[in-house]
C-alpha cells in the first residue's frame, strides 16, 4: 500500500487545490463566518495530538466549484534525553453538487513516528465514501470502503466496507437554522483484519455514528461517536472525537480536542484503549 502513503504528494503535485478547506479537529462550517452548509456529512478524520499544524489550500477554479480539498501537515521533533520525531500528512477531498444525487468524500492520512531511532508509529488510513440524495433529502443512502495499517496495534492491513442510511435530524433541509446540529447514520460493515502475530479476524459489524455540533458567538463544539459491535462474535470497537474551538479570526481558531478509542480484541501486551487530547491552532482559507 505504498501508493496510498504518497497520495497527498501526488495530489499536491497536480496543483489541484479547492476552497472551503476542512482542518483536523474542527469543522469550520460551524463557525459564524463560514459558508453555507453544502458539504456532505463527512466522517471526521483522526486527530493528531500536537499543535504544529500547517494547511495548504487555494481558492477553486470555477469548473471545480463543487469540490473541497484540504491538506494538513504536522510534525514534532525532540532531542536530548529522549529523541522523538513525528510527521503526519492528512488530506480531504469532497464533492457535493446540489443538482446531483451523487456525492463523495475521502480523507486519506498518514502518520510516521520514531522514538530513540525505533519505529513506533506508521499509521495509514485511506477511505472512499459515496452518498445518494444527500443534497435533496435529510434521509440519504451511503456506501464506503476503508483500508488501514497500524504499527501501534501490529496490524499490517485492515479492510472494511459497507452501506447504510443516514439522517440529518437537526440542521438539515427541513430544520436548517437550529442551534444544535444532530445527525445519525447506521450501516452494516464487513471487516477483515490481518494481525502480525495472531489469527486474522473476519467480522460483520453494525456501525452507528452520532454527530452533534453547536455554535455560540465565536465558540464552536463538535463531537462524533462511533459504536461498532460485531454481529457474529464478541468483538467491539468504539471511538469518540470531540473538539471545542474559539475563532481568533476568519482563518484562525484555537482548538482543544479529545480523542478516545477502544478495541476489545488486541494483541497480547497491547492496551485496548487509547486516549489523547491536544491544544493547537487551526487554519482555513
Amino acid at each position: 500500500m505504498k501508493l496510498f502513503s504518497i497520495l497527498p504528494f501526488l495530489l499536491i503535485s497536480m496543483g489541484v487545490f479547492f476552497n472551503d478547506a476542512t482542518v483536523y479537529a474542527l469543522d469550520f462550517k460551524s463557525l459564524p463566518d463560514s459558508s453555507a452548509n453544502t458539504k456532505g456529512d463527512t466522517l471526521p478524520p483522526g486527530v493528531e495530538n500536537f499543535p504544529s499544524l500547517v494547511q495548504v489550500t487555494r481558492p477553486p477554479a470555477d469548473t471545480l466549484k463543487h469540490f473541497t480539498y484540504a491538506v494538513t501537515l504536522g510534525g514534532d521533533y525532540r532531542s536530548g534525553n529522549v529523541q522523538r520525531s513525528l510527521y503526519t500528512i492528512n488530506t480531504s477531498l469532497d464533492y457535493l453538487n446540489p443538482k446531483s444525487i451523487v456525492g463523495f468524500y475521502s480523507s486519506p492520512r498518514y502518520t510516521y513516528g520514531r522514538i530513540s531511532g525505533e519505529l513506533q508509529e506508521r499509521e495509514l488510513f485511506v477511505d472512499f465514501n459515496t452518498t445518494l440524495w444527500y443534497s435533496q433529502n435529510d434521509a440519504y443512502l451511503m456506501a464506503f470502503g476503508v483500508h488501514e495499517e497500524s504499527n501501534l496495534r501490529q496490524i499490517p492491513a485492515r479492510w472494511y466496507g459497507g452501506s447504510g442510511i443516514g439522517w440529518r435530524i437537526f440542521g438539515g433541509k427541513k430544520r436548517p437554522n437550529t442551534l444544535i446540529k444532530l445527525s445519525m447514520t447506521n450501516a452494516i460493515v464487513f471487516e477483515y483484519t490481518d494481525f502480525i502475530t495472531m489469527q486474522d479476524i473476519r467480522v460483520i459489524r453494525n456501525s452507528t455514528r452520532v454527530r452533534i455540533g453547536t455554535t455560540l458567538n465565536k465558540m464552536a463544539f463538535n463531537s462524533t461517536l462511533f459504536v461498532q459491535p460485531a454481529l457474529n462474535e464478541a468483538n467491539l470497537r468504539w471511538s469518540s472525537l470531540s473538539t471545542l474551538a474559539y475563532a481568533l479570526g476568519k482563518r484562525l481558531a484555537l482548538s482543544l480536542t479529545a480523542d478516545h478509542t477502544y478495541e476489545s480484541v488486541v494483541l497480547p501486551g497491547r492496551r485496548r484503549t487509547d486516549f489523547h487530547w491536544a491544544i493547537g491552532l487551526t487554519f482555513k482559507n
